[in-house]
């Protein structure tokens, strides 16, 4: 039985709200059969990789949930959170060869590493670029070890296997572009709502172009806490297209895509009544078949907050 026919579970882990969805591709066509969420008692921050008994806990509390629901898939896609890693894009001239790139991105890194870079995974992939461009441009994703590390912990005290490691940012955009058609010259961008952190995502056509986290104070609710974070999406995405020269405001996006725990109902009517340009919520179920639980699973919930865990289990299924 293929990877694809066995299914796969998307699990993302967002400080401490924990989602899964379980997917697999049935004749070319991706199918969720199953969905469920909840807390871990632990935040996942970078201080739970120094505490020994964390992989335990967090085990349990994965096995905990997933018993909530009749999942058959044991195989997990796992989308981590993007304060925990490190995501650049880097000009190489398009004519370096396997080798030569490996050392460039390597002394690239090191440029801005704190640490060793024996320290660290890298990872890079070539975005698209136009025939006579003598530059192109790397996606570069870096992690620590130590945390690869912990997630290996973590799942080899449960009965599922850690098969693929995403990048949440990376996992949404893979649901938006299942999901929804735009044109490849089109700027889209992406909003993750947490309680937390913003981050911004800017794809142009379907490729990735950049993403920043902006952490903000979790505290704070209410009609007043919704106006300030309308205000700080609309400072940072101003400055993001300033600085990127990709227009000279929030208008100049073609559309804007909002996901996470905390899109509140507010903050996106505030938005859509300040700009005229097309501003919703993300639903990573827009085009996607429901089966078993997962139609009793997602009527309840709010779609948005799955963008994540759906992109992972996409991952995992390629």
């Amino acid at each position: 039985m293929t990877q694809q026919e066995k299914g796969i579970l998307g699990i993302s882990l967002i400080d401490d709200q924990l989602r899964i969805v379980e997917g697999r591709r049935q004749e070319n066509e991706f199918i969720i059969t199953g969905v469920t969420q909840g807390r871990t008692r632990q935040p996942f921050k970078f201080d739970v990789f120094s505490d020994k008994s964390m992989p335990r806990r967090f085990a349990e509390d994965i096995t905990r949930l997933l018993g909530t629901q009749e999942f058959s898939a044991s195989d997990v896609a796992f989308s981590l959170d993007s304060r925990m890693v490190l995501v650049k894009r880097l000009p190489v001239d398009k004519e370096l060869q396997e080798e030569a790139l490996d050392e460039q991105v390597s002394w690239e890194v090191g440029q801005f590493a704190i640490s060793p870079l024996d320290n660290y995974i890298v990872d890079f992939e070539r975005l698209n670029s136009s025939a006579e461009a003598k530059v192109e441009d790397l996606l570069v994703v870096v992690v620590r070890k130590n945390v690869v590390r912990f997630l290996r912990q973590v799942f080899k005290q449960t009965d599922l296997k850690l098969k693929v490691v995403d990048v949440d940012i990376f996992s949404a955009q893979r649901a938006l572009q299942l999901n929804y058609d735009y044109d490849a010259a089109e700027k889209i961008g992406l909003i993750d709502l947490e309680e937390r952190k913003i981050n911004f995502s800017i794809l142009k056509g379907r490729n990735f172009f950049l993403a920043q986290d902006l952490q903000i104070n979790p505290n704070n609710h209410g009609r007043d806490s919704d106006e300030a974070t309308m205000r700080l999406i609309t400072k940072e995405l101003r400055r993001i297209i300033l600085d990127q020269h990709l227009g000279k405001g929030v208008e100049d996006l073609n559309e804007i895509f909002l996901y996470g725990e905390a899109v509140e109902d507010n903050v996106l009517e505030g938005l859509q009544n300040s700009y005229d340009v097309r501003i919703e919520r993300a639903n990573p179920f827009k085009k996607v078949k429901l089966q078993g639980g997962a139609k009793e699973g997602v009527s309840g919930a709010r779609p948005e907050r799955f963008m994540i865990s759906v992109g992972a289990a996409l991952r995992g299924i390629q």
